[in-house]
């Protein structure tokens, strides 16, 4: 009996526990999430990739649309580390036609740390026109700086702003004179750039500079002198831009032309003392960690050269590295040498520099710090090619380094 009557007890307890309990609707909140309002702030973002690498920094724009304007926002680059070292160079080849103008392309990414350089065994060409209304038209670089580069066409003449970088291109007004010399870019402390020109009209020297403006970018006369005129004096093809001052030498001679693009003031330098007895042309001019760099000709006796440094208050240039190639060729006659980069390295106090040099049938790359050298691809140029790239460096080699600023002709 009191087994039956626990029985019927656990039976009602268990229609008890089946009964069915209504379920009560709990609305949900909307949690904002923290991440999503910091990527929506657009001063905060800034502020956290500005702690990033740069090439990582690049991969962003690709996100949305959003991100690439943020990250192309001149506030943004002047405090993002922008890499020191050129990515790669452009060596123009030989042409005989305007139709055939090709580059070999020399990737440099990595050489700071050990690497090697892997090119492309076919050349590349430049065509920056593919959505206009003519194609396949062929473009050389005049000039590069700061991850940008201004290209001219051969024909149709038109000049544009290209970042190798993004692949964006801005086409460059065009500035109504008889013949354009050459055009330069000059960069300054705010993070925005402009472009300066030299031409000459009835046998005189000019310069303008294309503002930014707001609605459309227009060229202004600065109405600057020349001190010295004559085109076979100046090469204004060579210009290098240092913290807004852009640098132009002479073809055989240690003199220079100075022009302050802030205060827009010209100034000539001449024949600033250097150490040989004869000058006999560049081999190299170009920039590096603030200072003014250059190779000349008459310091290339056999496998030796020496690289100049011009003093910060221009008095005279100084041998800042002599470079001998001894251990790596055993010639000791005329060698053919062709100077294609400098990579300044990104330590600031320690110099830790390298060149990127062509010997005979190969780049190498030497450290300035210990003089070692390192093979880091095989490159052959025909005669003409090697005659065209030592007597015009300007016209034939351009490094460029990682920028993700878009070329912008206009204020933001």
């Amino acid at each position: 009996m009191k087994a039956t009557a626990f029985s019927s007890v656990d039976k009602s307890e268990d229609q008890e526990s089946m009964a069915v309990v209504p379920v009560r609707s709990v609305r949900r909140r909307n949690v904002s999430d923290p991440s999503s309002e910091v990527l929506e702030t657009t001063d905060l973002l800034q502020q956290i990739l500005a702690k990033l690498p740069a090439k990582m920094v690049f991969g962003f724009t690709l996100v949305s649309r959003y991100w690439n304007e943020v990250i192309i926002d001149p506030k943004l680059v002047c405090h993002l580390k922008v890499p020191r070292n050129p990515t790669a160079v452009f060596v123009r080849r030989s042409v005989m036609h305007n139709d055939n103008v090709k580059f070999t392309h020399i990737p440099l990414e990595g050489v700071a740390g050990g690497g090697g350089a892997r090119i492309r065994r076919s050349t590349v060409s430049l065509n920056l026109l593919e959505n206009e209304n003519f194609t396949n038209v062929p473009f050389v670089i005049g000039h590069s700086g700061n991850g940008l580069m201004i290209c001219s066409s051969c024909e149709p003449r038109c000049y544009f702003l290209y970042n190798p970088t993004t692949k964006k291109r801005e086409r460059i007004p065009e500035l109504k004179t008889s013949v354009v010399i050459s055009m330069h870019i000059s960069f300054q402390a705010s993070g925005r750039h402009k472009i300066v020109a030299v031409y000459s009209t009835s046998d005189k020297l000019q310069l303008h500079v294309l503002e930014p403006n707001k609605s459309i970018p227009h060229w202004r006369n600065t109405v600057v002198d020349f001190p010295v005129l004559g085109l076979d004096v100046v090469n204004y093809g060579y210009g290098v831009d240092i913290d807004g001052v852009i640098y132009w030498p002479c073809y055989k001679s240690s003199s220079l032309m100075l022009f302050n693009v802030r205060e827009e003031t010209l100034q000539w330098l001449p024949e600033v003392p250097q150490p040989y007895n004869k000058f006999s042309g560049i081999t190299y001019f170009g920039e590096c960690k603030g200072n003014l760099r250059m190779v000349v000709n008459s310091s290339m006796i056999g496998p030796t050269f020496d690289m100049l440094e011009l003093k910060p208050d221009h008095s005279m240039w100084f041998i800042k590295y002599h470079i001998d190639l001894t251990p790596r060729v055993r010639r000791t006659n005329w060698l053919p040498i062709l100077v294609l980069a400098l990579l300044p390295g990104e330590d600031q106090e320690e110099d830790d520099s390298y060149l990127i040099i062509h010997i005979l049938t190969e780049v190498v790359s030497y450290n300035f710090k210990d003089a070692s050298m390192r093979k880091l691809c095989d490159l052959c140029f025909r005669p003409t090619e090697y005659l065209y790239l030592r007597s015009e460096p300007w016209n034939y080699v351009h490094s460029y380094l990682q920028n993700p600023t878009y070329p912008r002709l206009t204020a933001s």
